[in-house]
């Protein structure tokens, strides 16, 4: 079916930070033929919250108090020494929760030394309760996210870049070094909402959509395509990722929707499945 395959770790107790097991997984997915490998995002994981997780029907993550959670981008810069080929993405960074000219350049510096594999997964967030942790208002987050993102593209594409919005200013500035590709580190929208949708329409290279079936994704391509024809776009410059089926017949059907890269989970300690996964599933 000629789908590319991402492969996302699952993290358990302390698997994710443990470097020898790490090193072992990121090579073993390269190995498998997997196009990309990508880390999640919590700077913290509250104790309680009352904030209900979207993607499952519990209202709670599956992620708990004690199970290591690395910092995304210091994971794939280890990642990234370890490997050659394989993309490195995000999934996803929580945009408002990072000062966009600090984040332009921890991108942009990954990017570079990786040789210009890494994929910006970004998204708004959930968890209320992780926002606060941080000292970063919850509400707007949206607006924040995109103006942040239009403040990365000024400081990867200008220099000096010039910026002033609502939430981020910065006069005549150089941001170096540079991403690898002339229009910056491409950037992956994820999410399932109507914001998410326009966002990944005026700003994303590509949308991961989360947590919705097949006719959901079927509505949301089509709202896609109908937010980038008002931004101007093709809607073919935007790349759609989502989460892998574990049979053949639903892989098909993302495909005839417009999907062309599939994530799927594998346990840091057994990168086994995804081979398999590549041979039996996706038919490579």
């Amino acid at each position: 079916m000629g789908l590319k395959l991402g492969v996302m770790p699952v993290l358990e107790g302390r698997a994710g930070a443990d470097p020898a097991a790490v090193a072992g997984f990121v090579r073993a997915v390269e190995e498998a033929g997997a196009e990309s490998v990508w880390a999640v995002e919590h700077v913290v994981v509250p104790d309680r919250y009352d904030s209900a997780y979207p993607y499952d029907p519990s209202g709670r993550m599956s992620l708990l108090p004690g199970t290591d959670v690395p910092d995304p981008l210091h994971w794939l810069t280890f990642a990234a020494a370890h490997t050659s080929r394989v993309l490195l993405g995000t999934a996803m960074l929580i945009l408002p929760e990072h000062h966009p000219v600090h984040l332009a350049k921890r991108l942009s510096t990954l990017d570079a030394l990786s040789g210009g594999r890494l994929l910006a997964g970004v998204g708004v967030g959930w968890l209320r309760e992780e926002y606060e942790a941080l000292g970063v208002p919850y509400e707007r987050r949206g607006a924040r996210a995109d103006e942040y993102l239009a403040a990365l593209r000024t400081l990867w594409t200008e220099s000096p870049a010039s910026f002033a919005g609502e939430y981020v200013r910065f006069d005549a500035v150089h941001c170096e070094p540079k991403p690898v590709r002339p229009g910056g580190v491409p950037i992956v929208v994820g999410g399932h909402s109507p914001a998410a949708v326009r966002r990944a329409a005026r700003y994303g290279d590509g949308f991961y959509p989360l947590g919705v079936d097949l006719a959901g994704m079927a509505d949301l391509l089509r709202r896609l395509a109908e937010e980038c024809r008002a931004a101007g776009r093709d809607p073919a410059e935007v790349e759609v990722t989502a989460r892998a089926p574990s049979r053949r017949g639903g892989v098909e059907a993302l495909a005839e929707l417009g999907v062309t890269r599939v994530v799927m989970r594998a346990p840091i300690a057994d990168a086994s499945t995804v081979d398999r996964y590549r041979r039996e599933v996706l038919g490579q």
